[in-house]
């Protein structure tokens, strides 16, 4: 009796803790979502997974900071039709390439993974046709909404200038090629 009361405690702490939310100071809650417009892409930025709740990483757009990537949330950031890099930093560094079209929505997953010291994170591009491609429709129902703390973002960015330079450039020089990272393409906006 004892041992399946152990066993039924496990699991409950074990399903709270996979269900909990993270927070942050560079992000906070938010009752809308943005839309694309003439002249931007939205690129939406979702974690599903409550893996890893107090473990949050920050997102880039190059070497600008775009918001922080938190536990059951989602956080949208309008960008400039184009090329970017969008870049997260852990215990590894991970890359997306993306070819924004004005006027539609895309959708990136990041993902949390055991490391050897720290946490891992991944990027997930979110492809026409592929295995999330409608789920992220569930999930903007279903995560907390948040929106970047500005001026936090800023002065992280500000003060972690030059190792965000450092990780552009090692990716330019050697990472882009060394594998290959997720990619969206004009056609994977909705």
């Amino acid at each position: 009796m004892f041992t399946r009361l152990r066993l039924f405690c496990l699991i409950g702490i074990t399903l709270f803790i996979a269900s909990c939310a993270g927070s942050s100071g560079y992000m906070r809650p938010s009752d809308t979502m943005l839309s694309p417009t003439n002249e931007k892409a939205l690129v939406r930025i979702m974690r599903p997974s409550g893996f890893g709740f107090a473990i949050n990483f920050n997102i880039w757009d190059g070497e600008k900071v775009i918001g922080n990537s938190v536990a059951k949330s989602q956080f949208d950031y309008l960008a400039d039709p184009g090329k970017h890099v969008f870049v997260a930093v852990a215990e590894n560094k991970t890359f997306l390439e993306a070819e924004l079209e004005a006027g539609k929505t895309y959708y990136i997953l990041t993902q949390v993974r055991m490391g050897v010291w720290k946490a891992r994170v991944g990027f997930v591009a979110v492809t026409k046709g592929s295995e999330f491609w409608d789920k992220v429709l569930t999930y903007e129902d279903e995560l907390n909404k948040l929106q970047p703390e500005t001026e936090a973002l800023k002065t992280w960015g500000d003060s972690n200038r030059e190792k965000i330079r450092e990780v552009l450039s090692l990716y330019e020089r050697e990472l882009k090629t060394s594998e290959e990272w997720p990619r969206l393409r004009p056609e994977d906006g909705r």
